[in-house]
């Protein structure tokens, strides 16, 4: 995945579906169960994702103001 806009944007809203799917099943099958942390791990992979992203982004803006 690129670092456009668009593409974060998209990301965003990945991760705010996965989460109020990981929700929805902790509600269902409990916070331990195993389909709550199999969501719950894709969730992290997204989040990692969006922070290497935004953090790219940081290093790239830091580097055009020098």
């Amino acid at each position: 995945m690129g670092n456009s806009v668009q593409e974060k944007e998209v990301l965003y809203e990945e991760i705010l579906e996965k989460r109020e799917k990981m929700l929805e099943i902790a509600d269902d099958h409990g916070i331990s169960s195993k389909k709550t942390l199999t969501v719950s791990q894709e969730l992290d992979k997204l989040l990692n994702r969006y922070i290497k992203s935004k953090l790219k982004e940081k290093k790239v803006w830091n580097l055009s103001k020098s």
